[in-house]
């Protein structure tokens, strides 16, 4: 699922994520995400430094082939964007702006166009975001924000299947048929039958 934190227990499985979730929730209905920017492959550091303050956060992994030092070939977990991390509000604005001044590394958070104030996802893009960067879902690619804007296709909602309920855009290639999801920059690709779609706005 992603290197994901919750008073320092790590979790890389999609129905652990929910479960814990699912009993966030039931304090919270109004959950959202801030999205942390740090320097180049800094960002396993500010993951540290979140959970020694007890700060749920998520940093989309996949998986990579590397070779150990007698030449075998491992399958390991690596951040997906190496400089970006969503960090669950658990407090105001400026108490974790506060906080996250206090880290040794450097860290911006990601700002509302023409305003101070930070930019906050709602959680239920992140559900959504977090089933899809399943490391142990294989079929999907991970692409920029500009490469999904670039591909053409119908706002839609999937009706069918492990992701019923998710929204975004249904792209063609020749006969095969993507699911487009994107957020803070980061897009997320997965092949999909498109009678498991439905059309949000038959105009587009």
């Amino acid at each position: 699922m992603g290197r994901f934190c919750f008073k320092g227990i790590y979790a890389n499985h999609i129905h652990l994520l929910f479960i814990t979730f699912k009993l966030l929730d039931k304090q919270s209905k109004f959950v959202t995400w801030y999205a942390l920017r740090t320097y180049n492959c800094q960002e396993i550091k500010i993951s540290d430094f979140l959970t020694d303050r007890q700060m749920v956060h998520f940093i989309p992994m996949t998986y990579v082939e590397r070779k150990n030092r007698e030449g075998k070939v491992k399958r390991v977990l690596v951040p997906v964007v190496h400089n970006l991390i969503f960090l669950r509000k658990d407090k105001s604005q400026k108490e974790i702006l506060s906080i996250l001044g206090e880290c040794m590394t450097p860290i911006s958070v990601l700002r509302k166009e023409g305003s101070g104030d930070c930019y906050e996802i709602p959680d239920s893009q992140m559900v959504e975001f977090r089933a899809l960067c399943d490391p142990d879902f294989e079929d999907k690619q991970f692409i920029t924000h500009d490469e999904a804007d670039a591909k053409p296709g119908k706002e839609v909602r999937i009706v069918h299947g492990q992701f019923a309920g998710m929204t975004g855009k249904l792209h063609r290639v020749n006969n095969n048929y993507f699911f487009i999801k994107t957020l803070a920059g980061v897009g997320v690709m997965i092949r999909i039958s498109r009678w498991y779609c439905k059309v949000i706005d038959s105009k587009l």
